[in-house]
């Protein structure tokens, strides 16, 4: 006969409803008494019954993160980071793919919302962009925490839940560590118009360079889209100008690693005759020859305090209004030195 919570509660000599509390991940219990009865569980082989706990309680203990291609690699390291995280608060991950302009992609969000398959969101940029998905979780009062949004409003910021990096320091970072080692023909590998960070690292780009008191040579503004093979083609594009560039910055390191396969492909020694820089520092980025000198803000920093943030709103924990904001970190690696013409 299988164990019932009553078994439980008798082996460790609490009442049902502090079991109850420990299954649910619960506040106000002792550790001692946690470990007590997380012990009595394995002990005795307790299985909850899910779906009446999810019946009763109205939840689906489970969240979803809306991915758009090109924005995160799904790794194994980055998602069992994830699920860790998610497994400790007793919920189920789902990551499901968003295209904001597809109808079809509308139509199965407004299912899951609609049908409360899921207790909370993250969404990651561009996702949210045209506003759909912010207007739909709004209208089933279901919590969602956005990575990077577009637009959020500053006026209305204590009913938001955000994480985001700083961007245009980020970006501003990058471009004056090629300044400073002597570069003046500084190439730019935009992302999607659609995306707050393509906006904010365009503007450090800039910033950057009128500090230096460089005019912007618009031919060495190329479109990426943060994608391996737009870093690949722009790159391409780049090489066969008549002056080409001595050092590329990428607005993402997706780009930046296809600049350098491009750059190696047509014999153009990286970082002796170009130097390249990319923003993110995915794990790929250390691995590649040379390595990828790079801004720190890994997207598993920015999923993380996006779930923590979700789960101390569905435990009903009190949030500050204000956004998650990441600083960023320089790391430089092989691929920037200074210009040929200054050694």
């Amino acid at each position: 006969m299988p164990a019932t919570i009553k078994d439980v509660a008798r082996l460790a000599d609490c009442s049902i409803k502090t079991v109850s509390r420990v299954i649910n991940n619960e506040p106000h219990v002792k550790d001692t008494m946690r470990v007590r009865v997380q012990a009595a569980i394995r002990s005795t082989g307790y299985s909850p019954n899910l779906s009446a706990r999810r019946l009763v309680q109205q939840k689906s203990y489970a969240v979803c993160i809306l991915t758009y291609p090109g924005f995160m690699q799904p790794a194994s390291a980055l998602l069992t980071r994830l699920l860790d995280l998610t497994y400790e608060e007793n919920y189920d991950l789902f990551l499901q793919t968003y295209y904001p302009p597809f109808p079809r992609s509308r139509r199965k969000l407004s299912d899951f919302v609609s049908g409360r398959r899921f207790d909370g969101y993250i969404s990651t940029p561009p996702c949210e962009a045209d506003g759909f998905i912010v207007s739909l979780l709004e209208t089933y009062k279901i919590p969602l925490v956005q990575i990077n949004p577009v637009n959020w409003d500053l006026e209305e910021k204590e009913n938001q839940l955000i994480v985001a990096s700083e961007d245009t320091l980020g970006a501003f970072m990058a471009v004056s560590h090629l300044l400073n080692l002597g570069h003046r023909r500084i190439a730019y590998l935009r992302g999607p118009k659609n995306m707050r960070a393509s906006l904010h690292r365009y503007n450090g780009f800039l910033s950057a360079m009128d500090e230096a008191g460089l005019e912007i040579n618009p031919d060495y503004l190329q479109d990426s889209e943060f994608t391996f093979d737009g870093g690949y083609t722009a790159t391409q594009i780049l090489m066969r100008l008549p002056d080409p560039p001595t050092a590329i910055y990428a607005a993402s390191d997706e780009s930046a690693q296809g600049a350098l396969f491009a750059a190696q492909e047509a014999g153009v020694n990286v970082p002796r005759e170009l130097s390249i820089c990319g923003h993110d520092d995915l794990l790929s980025s250390a691995r590649t020859w040379p390595g990828l000198t790079t801004i720190n803000q890994p997207i598993e920093d920015l999923l993380e305090n996006a779930l923590k943030l979700l789960f101390n709103n569905l435990k009903g924990s009190e949030n500050s209004s204000d956004p998650i904001i990441l600083s960023p970190r320089l790391v430089v690696r092989g691929s920037t030195d200074k210009p040929n013409n200054s050694r």
